[in-house]
């Protein structure tokens, strides 16, 4: 074999130059198959030339079958080509799955695991690694705990707070963000499919509900399309500041200007419903005297927010903005709203209604009771009425 086939082997792999010296021992003379087979099975470098001619001829799965037996027969180097071959093929989380699952095994010590490879793959093994928090110099209206589960999204947070706090307009907002703190991605279990919300095992962060002196959570974690849902903001672990900017405002009430899917539209367009961007009606009257706005400080403008329902719907500014397409400006107007509403967070619906809502799924009334008071704590009104309505 030629080193031109070799060259042409790592471009049509994909691969970076990390398995370039698999793939040349392939230029050496090989046993044949069969025997080669037969010596993988307690030898690793046997395993290892198997897996170099498995990714010559692009059969990359049995390429990484190959790489985790030369792993489990104790080639640390060829367990890191392993897990590398794994996030290409299968993502993080799949990885992560399997390293965790030799560890319980006994197949693989912690020694094999360097801090890199454990924090990459989110297995913190206890170590709770933090970005610091921030205090806004003018109190806390609202307070947020970031979680990550990787290493990915612990350094996204740290560029995203500090972001946060060199923006001329989100600066100025009283949030509070509380030191991140990190659980495993395998408990955890966000989802890595880029077409689709990314979604995780929320459940899983009940601890960190029950005992935390906030109200919202902010998760960057998976690969995916952010939400906000439940007082759970969701971020990819590659977010950036501008899709913070934009979920953010839906914790604040804010809805999309653009078309929504049916589901969500039969949720947001519900008539008597009010919101600080979107009116369900032309006559503005009710919003004007809810927000203390007069007239000429908005510009009623059809949106296709509703479209689905063949319903109307507008924004009370002409221009495209952030609620359009998050790249866009935080207008003034939006800006000023998200400062009144702040001023009475007790409105905005905690992350503990939420959890109090998953433990009466599970018929758990001592923690449903517990995080419904927490709610309630808060001032959200409705988990007030709830447990007034346990007392009658």
């Amino acid at each position: 074999m030629s080193l031109n086939l070799v060259r042409v082997a790592i471009l049509k792999s994909r691969l970076t130059g990390f398995f370039a010296f698999i793939l040349l021992t392939a230029c050496q003379k090989q046993p044949a198959e069969t025997e080669l087979m037969q010596q993988a099975q307690t030898d690793p470098a046997a395993a290892v030339r198997l897996a170099a001619r498995r990714l010559a001829s692009e059969e990359y799965d049995a390429a990484l079958r190959w790489l985790r037996q030369a792993a489990l027969l104790g080639d640390n180097s060829a367990l890191q080509h392993a897990l590398q071959l794994q996030q290409r093929q299968q993502g993080r989380l799949a990885t992560a799955q399997w390293l965790q699952q030799q560890l319980d095994s006994g197949t693989l010590t912690a020694q094999a695991l360097t801090p890199n490879i454990r924090s990459e793959l989110g297995l913190w093994q206890g170590n709770k690694a933090t970005v610091a928090g921030f205090e806004h110099a003018q109190g806390c209206r609202l307070t947020l705990q970031p979680v990550a589960s990787q290493q990915a999204g612990l350094d996204t947070w740290q560029q995203l707070l500090q972001q946060w706090q060199a923006d001329k307009q989100l600066s100025q907002l009283p949030v509070c963000f509380l030191p991140l703190r990190t659980v495993n991605s395998t408990e955890l279990a966000c989802s890595e499919h880029s077409n689709s919300l990314v979604h995780c095992r929320y459940e899983v962060l009940a601890d960190e509900v029950s005992g935390g002196d906030f109200s919202q959570l902010v998760v960057i974690a998976g690969r995916g399309k952010a939400s906000y849902n439940n007082g759970i903001l969701q971020l990819p672990d590659n977010a950036g500041l501008a899709l913070l900017r934009h979920e953010f405002m839906h914790i604040l009430g804010f809805i999309d200007e653009y078309q929504l899917s049916v589901e969500a539209a039969t949720q947001v367009c519900q008539p008597g419903k009010h919101y600080p961007n979107l009116l369900l009606t032309a006559d503005s009257r009710a919003y004007l005297a809810y927000w203390q706005l007069q007239a000429q400080d908005i510009a009623l403008t059809p949106v296709r927010t509703c479209a689905a329902l063949q319903q109307p719907a507008y924004r009370v500014i002409a221009q495209n903005n952030l609620m359009r397409s998050y790249e866009l400006a935080l207008p003034q107007l939006y800006f000023q709203l998200a400062q009144r509403i702040l001023a009475q967070p007790e409105q905005l619906m905690p992350v503990q209604y939420y959890f109090a809502y998953l433990a009466r799924q599970q018929q758990n009334w001592p923690q449903w009771q517990h995080f419904m008071q927490q709610a309630s704590e808060w001032g959200y009104a409705d988990a007030q009425q709830a447990l007034d309505g346990t007392k009658g």
